[in-house]
């Protein structure tokens, strides 16, 4: 999908590379992707996002950061067997489970096995604290994040020392809710984070 966006596309390729790496030259080192619903292509964004800016220059980092429906190794037919959850929970170091794409210039920090939402929830701070490490080693991180919903308000890299900067709301342009997009912006909202977008995925 994401090579036939790219080759039909090649100009929108461009230009949003070169958008990212403008706000990257004006602050943001960390931004989020989520959505208000499943399978509206957050993760398909998030890489778009990542491959784009790496073209046009940067040193970036994606991250699995869907604690409840890791998707990325899936996606990408990794076959790794550590995730970021290790280096929470075991004391694994970053470097053995960085994944790095010599071709697209992009660093994957792969999610391996699902969290609950109550070890997402008291580990925050330290999720935080693991992308802020990141993000020193990498002009731009991007995270694919889980969803967010009245249920599920928690998102990996918001806590009371936030490491994300802005985020990406993505909506199906014909079959998302209003109802789901605006719960999940006004979450974004009163996490405190400012810089809030919107992308709309359009069905061929």
């Amino acid at each position: 999908v994401l090579m036939h966006l790219e080759r039909s596309n090649p100009n929108s390729f461009r230009e949003i590379g070169y958008h990212l790496a403008q706000a990257n030259a004006s602050g943001l080192k960390v931004m989020a992707v989520t959505s208000g619903e499943r399978g509206v292509g957050r993760s398909t964004v998030a890489m778009h996002m990542a491959r784009s800016t790496a073209a046009a220059g940067l040193k970036v980092a994606l991250v699995d950061a869907d604690a409840f429906t890791p998707s990325l190794v899936d996606q990408l037919r990794l076959d790794v067997q550590l995730g970021w959850q290790s280096c929470l929970f075991e004391a694994v170091p970053l470097e053995e489970i960085a994944v790095h794409s010599v071709s697209d210039n992009v660093t994957l920090f792969p999610l391996t096995s699902t969290l609950s939402q109550e070890q997402v929830h008291v580990n925050l701070l330290r999720i935080s604290k693991l992308i802020r490490r990141i993000s020193t080693a990498f002009d731009l991180v991007i995270l694919d994040s889980s969803r967010l919903n009245l249920d599920q308000r928690d998102l990996a890299g918001v806590s009371s020392d936030s490491a994300v900067d802005a985020a990406v709301e993505v909506v199906d342009s014909e079959l998302s809710i209003k109802e789901k997009i605006d719960s999940a912006i006004s979450i974004l909202q009163t996490m405190g984070l400012g810089s809030i977008g919107l992308v709309e995925n359009f069905r061929a």
